[in-house]
């Protein structure tokens, strides 16, 4: 990929909620279907997607410790720590770096409402990682009122991502590579 496949800017529409698996997908969706030995190492060897990555997760380590009046240092990460959801966040960055994207740009996410059964039993929607992230951070979120919105359509691991954009946009900026989340089964 001697050229970036796309425009420097990207605005990912978050209308169906962010969590990892959604943005992955989205990326996924338009990433090439190919890479060449040296993508792949370009793939794999980029710094900025490790300190991004990295910033998520000790974004979600805080707000694991606020809503358990804890350390850093005692956070457990439960969903948020599975293999899974470590490679999605870590390809989220590297993935964006390798197609140069400069900046990024979302719209505020549906968060949903109702309850999660998690690992710490039954937590109403927004769970209070989530309601923290979005509160400490300013992130804007859209309000839905002509549906209801059951589920947890936005995730803290969503939210921090979201930390990393460069702003949130209701449309997106001209010539911007458009990405859309959407309801995964």
């Amino acid at each position: 990929m001697s050229h970036p496949i796309c425009n420097s800017t990207m605005w990912l529409d978050c209308s169906q909620g962010i969590t990892s698996a959604k943005f992955y997908d989205a990326i996924s969706r338009n990433f090439p279907a190919t890479l060449t030995f040296r993508d792949v190492h370009r793939f794999s060897a980029s710094q900025r997607a490790r300190t991004q990555a990295r910033s998520v997760f000790e974004l979600l380590a805080q707000a694991e410790a606020h809503a358990h009046g804890t350390t850093l240092d005692d956070v457990h990460f439960h969903e948020v720590g599975r293999l899974d959801n470590l490679t999605r966040v870590l390809g989220i960055f590297s993935a964006l770096d390798m197609l140069g994207i400069d900046e990024w740009f979302a719209t505020p996410p549906v968060i949903g409402n109702g309850v999660v059964h998690c690992s710490h039993g039954e937590l109403d929607v927004p769970t209070p990682a989530t309601r923290y992230l979005i509160e400490h951070y300013d992130i804007p979120i859209t309000e839905v009122a002509d549906r209801p919105i059951i589920g947890e359509f936005t995730t803290p691991t969503g939210v921090a991502l979201l930390t990393q954009a460069s702003g949130f946009l209701s449309e997106p900026p001209d010539n911007a590579r458009v990405l859309r989340t959407r309801i995964l089964p």
